[in-house]
């Protein structure tokens, strides 16, 4: 098998997803369209998986490219959900197989397996076979050509074992708990709404006793945001640790290693704050995330304090800059950092929690990091009854005790 990507997490990420199926050899990685045609070229493989997130319409002339100089070589085209009804409208379709971004890792590797058992797609009157998120689609009829999906069928048994498989990843990127910390009390959670997530939370132990805390949440959703969380966590482990008193500092390099080695539309919102236990002081950057809440509660003016966005996002553009500030936290204080999983969850009457976020936590002020984690997410839930959830959900509760 051989793989193309322009964006570099993704072909990493892809490639390391290959290499761990059985009887699957690597033979390759191209970074461009022309890398791929020289790729084949030399490599000759079965398989070419294709991801040209960047501009599809280039993958799918890509891809008739290749068909015509080697017709047996089975292409694996990677593409956005809403492309799939677009492949509809273009006459001039090439025999490939349209794998959905979406997927997840486990549905990924089960339909490269029925990839490698098929025959090759005919080039004369083309069939292109889709794989959508959540397996087997009924055959359908459209401008006389056929539409059909590999038959994927999701048992309890292939599910659980995904989840697992999802839970272990995160369990490697996200720390096993809270920092323990003297005179400081610490809670956090997360909660993907699907098999992956993109949120993510870290703490990052840095020079003089300091700490790096992070709340961050991804753009995109499945596979993609899984990878590119991967990235970014990697970024902030790397250069926080470079930069242990300047977050804006911290985040715009993050932002330029991102934009350097990704051309995809993913960004990433994310809270950086430094904490000094010793003093309390939290020298913090936001780049486009939910503000977080600084909470006193011996304070009787102004107890609330928003610490709101510095910044744009990471990875949108590359003259973006951060601005840093600075709050105290006094013993008793509570800070609440989230993504908008919680603040965009809705009931069935289309009412955000956003209006409620504050009372609820104020409900629970004098209690434990812990508790106030779990008061809050069950409100959430409470809140949003059997509404099916859209969005992965992180939260991070800081108390000074002393």
């Amino acid at each position: 098998m051989a793989i193309a990507s322009e964006e570099a997490i993704f072909l990493r990420g892809l490639a390391g997803m290959v290499i761990t199926l059985p009887d699957f050899t690597l033979v390759g990685e191209a970074a461009s369209g022309s890398e791929t045609v020289e790729l084949c070229q030399l490599t000759q493989p079965d398989i070419l998986l294709l991801d040209l997130k960047s501009d599809h319409q280039r993958g799918h002339e890509l891809a008739h490219q290749i068909n015509k100089q080697w017709p047996q070589l089975k292409i694996v085209l990677l593409c956005e959900t809403e492309d799939f009804d677009q492949n509809f409208e273009d006459a001039n379709w090439p025999p490939v197989y349209y794998f959905s971004r979406a997927v997840s890792e486990e549905e990924f590797k089960e339909a490269l397996l029925q990839v490698r058992k098929a025959a090759p797609l005919p080039s004369a009157n083309p069939e292109s076979i889709f794989f959508h998120h959540y397996g087997a689609i009924d055959d359908q009829e459209e401008a006389g050509r056929k539409f059909k999906s590999p038959s994927v069928q999701r048992s309890e048994e292939v599910l659980t074992r995904e989840l697992v498989m999802a839970g272990r990843i995160q369990e490697d990127i996200l720390p096993e708990q809270p920092p323990n910390i003297r005179g400081w009390d610490i809670a956090a959670r997360l909660e993907p709404a699907r098999e992956t997530s993109g949120d993510f939370y870290d703490f990052i132990p840095l020079a003089n006793n300091k700490w790096g805390v992070i709340v961050a949440d991804v753009s995109d959703k499945g596979m993609g945001a899984a990878l590119f969380m991967a990235l970014t966590s990697t970024l902030f482990r790397t250069y926080a640790a470079r930069f242990p008193t300047l977050p804006g500092l911290t985040m715009n390099v993050i932002n330029e290693r991102i934009l350097s080695d990704t051309r995809g539309n993913m960004f990433v919102t994310c809270f950086f704050g430094v904490l000094e236990p010793h003093t309390g002081r939290v020298n913090f950057a936001n780049a486009g995330h939910p503000p977080g809440f600084l909470i006193s509660t011996q304070r009787s003016k102004d107890p609330i304090t928003e610490l709101r966005t510095t910044g744009m996002a990471l990875g949108v553009s590359e003259q973006a800059r951060w601005k840093q500030k600075v709050v105290r936290m006094n013993p008793g204080d509570i800070l609440v950092l989230y993504t908008d999983g919680i603040t965009e969850a809705h009931d069935q009457q289309g009412d955000t929690f956003q209006y409620l976020l504050l009372d609820v936590i104020l409900s629970k002020a004098e209690a434990s990091a812990a508790a106030i984690v779990a008061h809050l997410l069950d409100e959430v839930h409470r809140f949003v009854g059997r509404t099916p959830r859209q969005d992965d959900i992180a939260l991070l509760v800081i108390r000074r005790l002393e």
